[in-house]
């Protein structure tokens, strides 16, 4: 399990029986548990969000600008452009509502009224998932927020099945399905629930290096095309893709063709949002130059970490065009003095004000993104290069566009399609069976608390 191809990758010019159909039968043979695995998380955050979001408190309270006292704050007030979503009806106000909160309000909006100029920062969201979402609407009469689910959970099915046989591939079955797991207990993988891209773009990825890595690159390239629809994200899978194309054609450059042309097609998906944008009246290059509303700014990774840990001041651009310095405010355990001075009472515990500083509080960003960069530090002498270069630009990127906001803004979800992170952490507990358990087991606990934040307004990433 720490050789840098595991199970070698095979040349192009390798043919053996009837490949698609041996293929797709190996897919099949992880279908099983990846199901039972999906039915768990499903089970879990379902029941979980359902109970939180009919007895708990939608978050009430926010720190004012000078984070000196509480103020009150609904917790939809933080929907795009603060438009409140009317509520749905009947069973979707249990299951589908508690999971369309924060981005997924943005999708929603998208979904329907498509991209506009009055709704400029909407281009910083990729249009598969809201053109899917409207689609399905149309064809079945749902509420998009309720196509959405549909979708995410769906799509979360096929990206475990998925990640298992490329998984597989690479290792063995115990790794492959204990890599599910681990992606599954996640404390953030509520968000494959949710009305949100991640389960879109797991399943999108995942089809596309597996596809590569059984050397059927137009499968490879459409899904990776349809990734880059779904997230920005979605580019930087040509990165891994250029590694095995490499590993399996030579670097003799007559060999690559016809088939290197091929790799056109994934750069089309940013054409084509691009020219959906223009017609929208927004620019070509919005999906890039609208996250600005976000509070981003340039830093080195360096800054970044020292904003986080000591906070800063960070130049950012204000509505009216022009910049103006923002307080970037540091990780804080102001939260857990504040529990040991109530002496951990369960009403201080439930209330608002608790559950909105553990929320603001940037611990969870600081723990994932360190071990996450100790998990890319270690991969790259114990996994497939193909592994390491699909993780390394997605950590890295984030860090040199922090925000004022939190500079590690939201990378306990950006880490959840980086399947190499979930596959060393398993080749390292894997052996420690019953520390495997335990953290699989705390870790599931975490997603329960994660899940319950999310469903009532408390941000979580």
């Amino acid at each position: 399990m720490t050789s840098t191809n595991t199970v070698p990758i095979e040349p192009a010019t390798i043919r053996s029986g009837p490949r698609k159909a041996t293929a797709w039968d190996a897919v099949r043979e992880h279908v099983p548990f990846a199901l039972l695995v999906w039915w768990a998380h499903f089970l879990v955050t379902q029941t979980v969000a359902f109970i939180s979001y009919r007895y708990g408190e939608v978050r009430s309270v926010a720190l004012d600008a000078s984070r000196t006292f509480f103020e009150p704050s609904a917790g939809e007030n933080s929907s795009a452009y603060q438009m409140v979503r009317p509520p749905l009806d009947g069973w979707q106000h249990w299951i589908v509502e508690p999971f369309r909160n924060w981005d997924g309000t943005w999708y929603s909006l998208i979904a329907e009224q498509g991209y506009q100029d009055r709704f400029p920062a909407t281009a910083a969201f990729f249009p598969l998932y809201p053109w899917l979402m409207d689609w399905g609407s149309t064809v079945t009469g749902l509420p998009v927020e309720t196509v959405g689910w549909i979708i995410s959970r769906l799509a979360f099915l096929g990206a475990l099945i998925m990640v298992s046989a490329l998984v597989a591939g690479d290792f063995d079955l115990p790794i492959a399905r204990w890599t599910i797991v681990a992606i599954a207990v996640f404390p953030t993988s509520f968000f494959f629930g949710a009305v949100y891209t991640e389960s879109l773009f797991l399943f999108l990825a995942a089809t596309t290096l597996w596809a590569a890595r059984k050397n059927d690159w137009l499968l490879a390239v459409i899904a990776c095309f349809l990734a880059v629809l779904t997230r920005s994200a979605g580019i930087m899978l040509g990165i891994p893709l250029a590694v095995l194309f490499i590993q399996q054609h030579g670097r003799d450059l007559k060999a690559w063709f016809p088939k290197v042309l091929l790799g056109v097609i994934p750069p089309l998906g940013l054409i084509v949002f691009g020219l959906h944008l223009r017609a929208s009246d927004l620019g070509f290059f919005d999906w890039q130059n609208q996250q600005w509303q976000w509070n981003r700014f340039t830093a080195t990774p360096i800054r970044t970490f020292s904003c986080v840990l000591q906070g800063c001041e960070a130049e950012v651009r204000s509505p009216n065009g022009g910049t103006y310095d923002a307080v970037v405010h540091p990780v804080s355990f102001e939260w857990i003095q504040l529990a040991i001075d109530h002496r951990l009472s369960w009403s201080y515990l439930t209330s608002s004000e608790f559950r909105y500083l553990v929320g603001q509080s940037q611990v969870t960003d600081v723990l994932v993104t360190l071990v996450a960069l100790v998990l890319i530090a270690i991969g790259l002498k114990k996994l497939p290069l193909y592994y390491s270069a699909w993780t390394i630009v997605p950590m890295v990127i984030p860090l040199l566009a922090p925000s004022s906001v939190f500079p590690l803004m939201s990378m306990p979800r950006f880490v959840l399609p980086l399947v190499p992170l979930f596959v060393m952490a398993v080749i390292l507990i894997y052996p420690r069976k019953k520390l495997a358990l335990s953290l699989a087991a705390i870790s599931a606990i975490f997603l329960m608390l994660y899940t319950s934040q999310f469903a009532l307004w408390y941000w979580v990433a």
